[in-house]
């Protein structure tokens, strides 16, 4: 019996072949591919802008901040409850980063950050947790620029569009959809996406700091492979989402978050249970099942900072597990990932 991985990228004879022709058109640079990758997956997300296509979700963050001036002398507000890299663009740029914590759907909400807004704030970076997405709008009642970090969150062309002054993506292996390594950034305001492009690409004959590597063909031609085909990711996220939730919910409704559920196009099922990871893992590990937190470490306890002040992030770091949910999950797969959910029982 083989290991059920946590997350595994969905590649299929399509997405070979997308690649094998961009390799033979003897162009392998950035080019007319990356062009077209950048056009449509902007518009997949609700903008008529290209996004700027760079090396990965990282870097698509570090060139947001560098886009609107990030500097030393200016403050990031992020939640304590995301990515180590997004903390770590955030210092590399040069700026505080100020920690907040998260509300119980494991997103930040607007009152998590109000209280930590200064004339140093500069930017606020919203994160969409597990494919649950925080309401960004509300976070535009601050007046300050708003990036949205949906590098876990692709949904629905037709309904989930982006609402953030900046949105960043990643295109991990293990992410919504893959191009190998990559990231984007999109922007509404065609100014702040222009900037970006000449960040990443310069300005014809001036001289300028040039930090940020595009997108290859050869990626951009396996992320549009995998966006033609992203209706059929969804679908799947959806149907084993819908078999996970009757089968825990059968055990215990408590464990389901509906909030959270309602918001979520399913990039992950994260359940909050008694006892966690360090519980729950050697028991689906015995099954060969490998579940996770969801999130490494807290980014508070990285710089120092007590427990005490993040409570809810806390509680969930302790209590939160992630299920294999991924459209390259077979039926087999599923099978034994829904008969090991009885684990769960009396919990």
């Amino acid at each position: 019996m083989n290991w059920i991985l946590h997350s595994k990228p969905w590649i299929t004879e399509e997405d070979k072949k997308a690649v094998a022709n961009a390799m033979e058109s003897g162009f392998i640079g950035s080019g007319e591919i990356t062009k077209s990758f950048e056009k449509k997956f902007a518009e997949w997300v609700g903008c008529s802008i290209p996004g700027v296509a760079v090396s990965s979700g990282t870097a698509a963050v570090y060139l947001a901040l560098k886009t609107i001036s990030v500097s030393k002398d200016d403050e990031v507000i992020l939640p304590t409850y995301v990515c180590q890299n997004v903390l770590e663009a955030v210092i590399a740029i040069g700026a505080s980063p100020i920690l907040c914590d998260v509300g119980p759907n494991w997103v930040v909400e607007p009152e998590n950050v109000s209280h930590l807004i200064t004339k140093k704030t500069k930017a606020i970076i919203v994160p969409h947790m597990y494919g649950i997405f925080a309401d960004v709008k509300e976070f535009k009642k601050f007046g300050i620029t708003i990036i949205e970090d949906c590098a876990q969150a692709i949904g629905d062309k037709s309904i989930d569009k982006i609402n953030g002054d900046i949105a960043i993506f990643s295109f991990q292996p293990t992410k919504c959809l893959s191009t190998g390594e990559g990231g984007m950034l999109v922007s509404l305001d065609e100014n702040i996406s222009q900037r970006a492009l000449i960040l990443r690409d310069g300005a014809g004959d001036k001289i300028q700091e040039r930090i940020f590597s595009p997108l290859s063909d050869i990626n951009s031609a396996l992320g549009l492979s995998q966006l033609d085909r992203y209706p059929d990711f969804l679908s799947k996220r959806r149907k084993m989402a819908g078999k996970y939730l009757i089968d825990i919910s059968a055990i215990n409704q408590l464990l389901i978050n509906y909030d959270a559920k309602a918001s979520s196009m399913y990039f992950r099922v994260p359940l909050k249970i008694n006892g966690g990871l360090k519980k729950y893992q050697p028991l689906f590990a015995s099954e060969k099942i490998h579940i996770r937190n969801g999130v490494d470490k807290l980014l508070h306890r990285l710089i120092g900072i007590p427990d005490a002040k993040f409570p809810v992030a806390t509680n969930l770091f302790n209590t939160t597990i992630s299920l294999p949910i991924y459209p390259a999950l077979d039926d087999e797969e599923l099978s034994r990932c829904l008969n090991a959910v009885n684990i769960l029982q009396g919990n």
